[in-house]
């Protein structure tokens, strides 16, 4: 797949997974805590801005995970 190509089925994938989410908080009226930024691609991820380490939004999180199972 061309680096181009990539990108695009990236990007439907991020935008999938948006609209499969929803709201992103899920606070339900509560105040909440401003969301992290994905370290990889700058979305925001379903961790609050507290947390520590290298967060990822789900999509990065998903193509990760696909990256280290076959690295065999």
């Amino acid at each position: 797949m061309t680096e181009t190509a990539q990108d695009q089925v990236q990007d439907q994938d991020r935008d999938r997974v948006r609209e499969q989410a929803g709201p992103q908080d899920g606070t339900a009226g509560r105040e909440s805590e401003p969301r992290a930024d994905c370290v990889l691609c700058g979305d925001p991820t379903e961790y609050p801005a507290s947390t520590r380490g290298a967060t990822l939004c789900p999509v990065c999180e998903w193509q990760e995970a696909q990256r280290t199972a076959c690295s065999g």
